[in-house]
């Protein structure tokens, strides 16, 4: 038993890799092209944060096996800060805090600069009882 595997992680985050299946930005009918625009973003320099902001209800998380290992990662090397880039709806998140609190606290500093999805994972990692451990860094450097 670990605070991934208890409540009030566990159901969270069944419940948001739940919901993270049934959304899919490539079947919703307002954002074609979206492969073929992925393609264009990766030379841009800037149209990504646009193509972002369209993508801003949809969780882009990391698969429920991605985040176990992060989890195992900082905690297999007793992690006491963590950097994170984009928290999205906070999935990866939960996993890193998880982590943290099981190694007996510490810091998780994370990036995000949509603010509907701060809002969410600021209310995710409240939910699971980890906000606490984590930082929210809202905004963009360009």
């Amino acid at each position: 038993m670990n605070t991934l595997t208890t409540a009030p992680v566990a159901p969270l985050l069944d419940r948001l890799f739940e919901q993270d299946a049934a959304a899919s930005p490539a079947r919703d009918p307002a954002l074609p092209g979206l492969v073929e625009e992925r393609e264009h973003l990766m030379r841009s320099k800037t149209g990504y944060l646009d193509f972002y902001g369209r993508l801003k209800d949809f969780p882009l998380a990391v698969s429920r096996q991605t985040g176990a290992l992060l989890y195992m990662l900082a905690r297999s090397s007793s992690a006491r800060t963590i950097v994170e880039f984009g928290t999205s709806f906070g999935i990866s998140t939960l996993h890193l805090a998880a982590a943290l609190r099981d190694n007996g606290g510490g810091r998780l500093i994370t990036s995000e600069f949509e603010p509907s999805k701060v809002a969410r994972a600021r209310k995710n990692l409240t939910e699971g009882g980890l906000i606490d451990l984590v930082e929210i860094r809202e905004g963009s450097r360009r």
